[in-house]
């Protein structure tokens, strides 16, 4: 039995269902790791306060030590909870990454999801709420270019893993990837 909890935290308009969740949960069920992928609302305007206050509650309620994984709108969310809710984890791992950027408020017509870049992170105070860093990036990323990947696992001091051929990393065959880098982050 593992001394920590997994905390997922999808994307924009994902769910528990969608992407590589359900290939992912169902090799967690087979290893015994604990874990949680909450259903976070809003679709396609989702709020940040909401998200945030769910991630807080699945926090709260594990016995064991938390790790974050966000993926894509995810991982700013994680970074947000960190900055605001200041709850230490055990580990953070971001997937298809966003950069501590503002301006990442305008994308998709700056309707979709502008409350989730309403300032800049305060990233030293973060930095010191984990354990450890990973981002998993792919070159090739088609929604958040490598470069953001690649600047916010600087700013954190954070392990870069690049991988090649992957897209924005939502694709089910991403489940072994996921896992593989959670387990070299966490030695399990």
């Amino acid at each position: 039995m593992q001394n920590f909890k997994l905390l997922f935290v999808h994307g924009y308009t994902a769910s528990s269902k969608a992407d590589w969740y359900p290939r992912l949960t169902k090799m967690l069920d087979e290893l015994g790791v604990e874990y949680a992928v909450p259903d976070l609302p809003g679709g396609k305007q989702p709020h940040s306060r909401e998200w945030l206050e769910i991630i807080d509650r699945e926090v709260k309620a594990s016995d064991k030590p938390v790790v974050l994984i966000g993926h894509s709108l995810g991982s700013r969310a994680v970074l947000l909870y960190l900055d605001q809710y200041k709850k230490p984890v055990r580990a953070v791992l971001l997937i298809a990454a966003f950069a501590n950027r503002v301006e990442n408020a305008t994308r998709r017509g700056g309707k979709a999801y502008p409350d989730f870049f309403e300032h800049f992170l305060g990233i030293d105070a973060i930095k010191r709420l984990s354990e450890s860093f990973t981002v998993l990036h792919s070159l090739d990323d088609d929604s958040i270019d490598y470069e953001q990947g690649k600047t916010i696992a600087e700013d954190l001091g954070a392990k870069l893993v690049a991988v090649e051929g992957r897209g924005h990393l939502y694709k089910p065959t991403n489940a072994e990837l996921v896992l593989q880098t959670l387990r070299d982050q966490l030695g399990f």
